[in-house]
């Protein structure tokens, strides 16, 4: 059988790039789909303030995660928030979340986490479930935390959003803080806020370009 290498060997080269490529680990931008991005703080009233909890959420969101392809638990990545967004809905609470004495955001505005990677990984359908560690900065102190999150990579879908070729990520994780560990008011006005602060996280990152092939179960 004669075979044709002028054709084979440059389909084989690109087979094996090809595959190289899919599971390397790829870069994904929280900007370019920066307003579907939300992370939301839950604050417990205390007994003095009444039953419930205050909301809020931050507006801007930035940030990269490289999602390693072969081996999630390598995926690094940093979340940057801006302080100063941060908005309840009332005017006072507004206000007062700012000042020195809780988030002294206008000299402090820079909140960040940084994943250093996953572990305890386990699989639901095409859903990712892990837990994430890293170091969390926030009113200039920092602490090692970890987390559950959800990931889900999509292939091809980030045209849907904004016309441009590329997929999406999706990540998502609930964490609880102290706010006295890191000088939020520390034990002060418990009666009116408690020391728990929860925290939803809810992401979507894009890649600037499809990839070839998918591997994983991840893959939908």
């Amino acid at each position: 059988m004669n075979l044709n290498y002028k054709i084979i060997l440059p389909f084989v080269g690109y087979l094996i790039l090809a595959v190289n490529l899919a599971l390397a680990s790829v870069e994904f931008d929280l900007q370019p789909l920066g307003n579907l991005n939300k992370i939301l703080v839950s604050l417990k009233k205390g007994e003095q303030f009444g039953l419930g909890q205050v909301q809020g959420s931050f507006s801007r969101v930035q940030g990269k995660i490289n999602f390693d392809i072969k081996s999630p638990a390598k995926t690094v990545g940093k979340i940057i928030l801006d302080a100063r967004s941060l908005r309840f809905g009332y005017h006072k609470v507004d206000g007062d979340a700012h000042q020195p004495q809780w988030l002294n955001s206008e000299k402090q505005p820079k909140i960040s986490f940084q994943l250093e990677g996953l572990s305890e990984e386990n699989w639901k359908g095409n859903t990712l479930g892990a837990k994430a560690s890293g170091t969390l900065l926030l009113k200039n102190t920092t602490a090692p935390i970890s987390f559950p999150v959800t990931i889900k990579y999509l292939c091809s879908k980030r045209k849907k959003f904004d016309g441009k070729p590329g997929d999406l990520l999706y990540f998502q994780g609930n964490l609880s803080l102290s706010r006295g560990n890191f000088g939020i008011n520390p034990g002060n006005m418990l009666g009116i806020i408690q020391d728990q602060i929860n925290v939803e996280i809810s992401l979507i990152a894009c890649s600037s370009g499809k990839r070839p092939l998918l591997p994983s179960r991840l893959f939908i």
